[in-house]
Formats: C-alpha cells, sequence, structure tokens
C-alpha cells in the first residue's frame, strides 16, 4: 500500500502506466503525446469541499472540453493537491495522429490520501491501463 504521494511520484506511476499500455496494445507511447481528461461524476459518492473546489475551478467539463495537454501539464493538474490525489485514474491510448498519439485520462473527481487510493494491486496507484 502506497503511503506517500508527491509530484514526481505522480509522474512515474503515470509513466510505468502509459508503459504498460505500450506493452499491452503493441503501440510505442513515446513522443509527442497529448492527454485529455474527462472527470467522472459517480453515482452515490458525494465530493467534500476539496473535490467541489477542484471540479467547479479547474476539472469541470467548460474547461476541459476539446482541449488537449502536455505531459507536465495533466500531471501538475491531476497533482496539484499532493499528497492528495483523484482516488482513481483510467489510462486509455485513443488514437495516433500524425506526429502525436492521444491518451485519454477518465478521473474520479475525489482527491484522496495515497493509503486510500485504488489500483494498489496494480503498483503504480491510483492508475489502471484500460
Amino acid at each position: 500500500m502506497i503511503k506517500y504521494m508527491d509530484k514526481p511520484t505522480f509522474k512515474e506511476y503515470l509513466l510505468l502506466t502509459l508503459n504498460e499500455i505500450s506493452v499491452s496494445q503493441n503501440v510505442k507511447l513515446d513522443g509527442n503525446l497529448k492527454f485529455t481528461v474527462v472527470p467522472v461524476i459517480e453515482d452515490g459518492k458525494s465530493l467534500n469541499s476539496t473535490d467541489e473546489y477542484l471540479q467547479r475551478g479547474m476539472l469541470n467539463e467548460d474547461n476541459l472540453k476539446g482541449r488537449e495537454f502536455d505531459f507536465e501539464t495533466v500531471t501538475n493538474m491531476l497533482s496539484c493537491r499532493v499528497p492528495l490525489c483523484p482516488i482513481w485514474i483510467n489510462v486509455l491510448f485513443k488514437e495516433q495522429r500524425e506526429g502525436e498519439k492521444l491518451i485519454e485520462l477518465q478521473t474520479s473527481l475525489r482527491f484522496r490520501n495515497p493509503s486510500i487510493l485504488q489500483n494498489q494491486d496494480t503498483n503504480h496507484p491510483p492508475f489502471k491501463a484500460i
């Protein structure tokens, strides 16, 4: 169980997940990666004040729809409240375009401590390769 999270660890775990996708889907995920962020509203799960603040200010459809981010921007966005981070993030390879690859990050809006993050079994929580 992970008990500590900082930005370098968050970035490392995302890179490990991207590597896992690269191997499992036989696609080379290097070079120019672009990311979309898709917040997922979970039925029956309540948001605390930190979650609501982040949803209203940054992780809302008006701010994210149609936007693509580079690796640094997306990791800074999702690790902005370390040690808190989204309780889970699903990582999907969406498409390869000329000169770049598009990755979708489906993310929980619930930011929690590292010890209760989901996907502990992947050894790179909160990420899960889909």
